[in-house]
């Protein structure tokens, strides 16, 4: 049999389709980059917000229109929010799989087979199977789940219902995670991007932490030729082990100097609306808490405009907290009214018109202080990891360690996967430009890449 993946949404629904495809390869089946090739079409969905929903339920429909005899199999957030949407799409001849069952997608396939379109929403996860590092799919990139759930109950928040797990929070065992990445480096990984719903959380249901994953990942791998990435992680969690993390990151060089962390608003008053636990001021020092420890480091964060009930003056709080704490890049999302959450029937719901014109405004400062941040590279020599193609095929993507983009054009894609010093020639708000002026470790050579077709939406999710 042979089986298409078409993944849309995080890094967890990344590291989702990746078990799955690891459980299939096992079973023999064979994994295709076209969809007219396949037996089986797997979507593996995105619920996070309505434009995204809109676009996968419109794919459904062309592909089921087009390819009426193929076994479709929707798994992911959107499939267990949206069921009778979807099952109506396929007349009934679809198998639902909620984020859940992902590591049940063998024996899935197995009554799909014999003809059975049945729905499978399990109330918990067995967390036992992490992906195999499938270098012909990922190249030199291992994406590890390393927890799933939150200790958060945001009011906006429909991820918390698609992946409910039972305590609320999932984590895999150090032992496991560990010996995965071992095995990924071995064959070849060398950025390994720990991920989950909120990676600030991870442990909490085993009696450890995030930090004692890190002290033991690193202390485990003898090589200095692979980058860690640390996943989205919610203030309020991270600000718990905050020093600890910083510490780690501060004197590893193999950590990139990357912190996610999703303020959201900048108003104390929509913080409580949104039930977010910390207030403007705490989630400020928790940034400059990083800043003076590792001034390079990069700051991301996640901010919602039209929220119900804000405010022009909510909204400029947070302009003003953006131009203070001066963030590499904010991901603007315009609030979007999901399905089993509380703040879809909110009083005071924000016009479209309002939001568009905020989320415009407020990606146009975001973008004059990132390049502020940017332009200050410009004449160094940094140090990086040739991490993936541009998209627009005219070069690559450098990650900094910091993992700051660096474009750098009329370079071969063999390149990929090398370590190199970058000169910073250029700067937009997006990334910086440069010219690779040294090879530190050379690439690893690869066999064909077979490419899936996938969709990530960097955010909350």
């Amino acid at each position: 049999m042979r089986i298409y993946v078409e993944t849309y949404g995080c890094w967890l629904n990344k590291a989702d389709s990746m078990i799955m495809i690891t459980l299939l390869l096992r079973r023999g089946y064979n994994i295709v980059s076209r969809i007219d090739d396949a037996d089986i079409v797997i979507l593996n969905t995105c619920a996070v917000r309505g434009d995204s929903e809109i676009r996968q339920l419109k794919r459904m429909r062309e592909l089921y229109s087009k390819y009426p005899d193929k076994i479709f199999i929707i798994a992911g957030c959107l499939a267990k929010v949206r069921i009778s949407e979807i099952r109506k799409i396929f007349e009934g001849k679809c198998i639902i799989v909620g984020p859940n069952d992902v590591e049940n997608i063998d024996k899935i396939i197995d009554t799909a087979l014999r003809g059975e379109r049945k729905i499978f929403l399990s109330e918990d996860r067995p967390m036992t199977v992490l992906p195999d590092h499938i270098p012909e799919l990922t190249r030199h990139i291992y994406v590890v789940p390393v927890q799933v759930g939150c200790l958060c109950s945001c009011t906006f928040c429909v991820t918390k219902y698609a992946r409910d797990v039972r305590g609320k929070v999932k984590s895999y065992p150090i032992d496991i995670i560990v010996e995965n990445v071992k095995k990924a480096i071995s064959k070849g990984a060398r950025e390994i991007y720990l991920t989950g719903q909120d990676v600030a959380c991870y442990g909490y249901d085993r009696g450890y932490t995030l930090v004692d994953l890190l002290e033991k990942l690193l202390s485990s791998i003898d090589r200095d030729d692979i980058f860690v990435r640390i996943g989205m992680s919610e203030p309020e969690a991270f600000s718990k082990i905050a020093n600890q993390v910083i510490d780690i990151v501060k004197r590893d060089h193999r950590i990139f100097k990357y912190f996610h962390l999703p303020v959201q608003s900048g108003s104390d008053k929509i913080l409580r609306l949104m039930r977010r636990r910390y207030t403007v001021d705490e989630y400020r020092e928790l940034v400059r808490k990083i800043r003076r420890e590792i001034p390079n480091a990069t700051v991301v964060t996640d901010m919602i405009v039209g929220f119900p009930g804000e405010t022009e003056e909510d909204f400029e709080l947070s302009l003003e907290l953006i131009r203070e704490l001066e963030f590499d890049k904010v991901h603007v999302a315009r609030f979007s009214p999901r399905p089993f959450t509380e703040a879809e029937v909110m009083k005071d719901q924000v016009p479209d018109s309002v939001k568009k014109a905020r989320s415009r405004k407020m990606v146009e400062i975001a973008n004059e202080v990132s390049l502020k941040r940017n332009l200050a590279y410009i004449g160094k020599i940094c140090r990086g990891i040739v991490s993936s193609v541009d998209q627009k095929g005219q070069g690559v993507v450098v990650r900094l360690e910091n993992y700051k983009p660096t474009i750098v054009k009329n370079v071969n894609e063999e390149l990929v996967s090398a370590i190199v010093d970058v000169h910073v020639r250029d700067a937009t708000p997006i990334n910086l430009l440069g010219d690779i002026k040294n090879i530190v470790v050379e690439p690893i050579r690869m066999s064909r890449i077979v490419r899936i077709c996938e969709e990530l939406v960097e955010d909350a999710s």
